[in-house]
């Protein structure tokens, strides 16, 4: 009697090590499944907006990244959704009673919600109103950097220096887009009191004039807007330009440079900290 029930209850070991081997092998094969559905489904996505820059009517280049990475974002959910009904089944947990659960505490899951039914909305007026599109300099929330994917939850932002930024759509409240319109440099001249102006403003004008005929990616300028402001120690002298997006900051540097290198040809000095002291006798 004995050694038929552990026989039996070696039996049912075996049949459950078999069991617990299939669950596992069927939830590798639908992770790897998942894997290899994610890949295929990008590389068809790219190849499909490749042919499309081929067509008649083109897109802006920057509105077919942000598609790209909209029509990859919305295919991951709909394949992690998939996966995931897929391995609860394996377990003969349906779906619908998942529904059900969830009609049940639909009021804590609504309140649970709510951010993100406001990301995936705020995602969609960013795209339809096309607020910024993939490879946009923006600033979002005083977060400066180029935009590198838009999805249905998040944007992420690549900044200069200080790495990836990832911020939830419904969390954007001012978006600055640098990259649409044209774009002001603006450069102020510093210069001591004692300096001819008149000098300096020849110079200035001449730098102007060189970079005007010299640089294709200004719309207008630069020009000389005067003096900006009188300090202690020095005068102020604005220069502007209405240039090509994003090539602001080329501008000002182009011209500070011809700034340093005219100062150094005509002697002008720059203007650095003083301090004045005045020594009364009262005797």
């Amino acid at each position: 009697m004995m050694e038929a029930i552990v026989q039996l209850y070696q039996k049912f070991l075996s049949l459950y090590d078999i069991r617990i081997l299939k669950v596992t092998f069927d939830i590798i094969k639908i992770l790897v499944i998942t894997f290899i559905g994610i890949k295929i489904g990008d590389m068809l996505i790219s190849r499909f907006y490749k042919l499309h820059r081929k067509a008649k009517i083109q897109l802006p280049e920057r509105k077919i990244g942000t598609l790209i990475s909209l029509t990859k974002n919305i295919l991951r959910y709909v394949i992690y959704f998939i996966a995931a009904a897929s391995i609860l089944k394996i377990f003969n947990i349906e779906m619908t009673s998942i529904l059900a659960v969830a009609g049940i505490g639909s009021l804590a899951i609504g309140f649970g919600a709510q951010n993100l039914v406001k990301d995936v909305i705020s995602g969609f007026f960013i795209i339809f109103e096309d607020q910024f599109s993939v490879g946009d300099y923006v600033t979002i929330n005083g977060i400066s950097g180029t935009v590198e994917e838009i999805g249905l939850r998040i944007t992420k932002i690549r900044g200069f220096s200080d790495g990836l930024h990832i911020i939830p759509n419904g969390e954007i409240k001012m978006v600055s887009n640098l990259t649409k319109d044209s774009m002001m440099a603006v450069v102020n001249i510093g210069f001591p009191l004692e300096e001819d102006v008149d000098k300096i403003i020849d110079g200035l004008q001449q730098i102007c004039d060189d970079i005007k005929n010299s640089r294709d990616d200004l719309i207008e300028g630069p020009s000389i807007l005067g003096i900006t402001d009188m300090q202690d120690s020095k005068l102020l002298i604005t220069l502007y330009a209405k240039t090509q997006p994003m090539q602001k900051w080329a501008v000002e540097r182009d011209i500070r440079y011809r700034v340093k290198k005219m100062f150094d040809e005509k002697n002008i000095s720059f203007p650095y900290p003083r301090t004045n002291i005045i020594l009364t006798n009262k005797n």
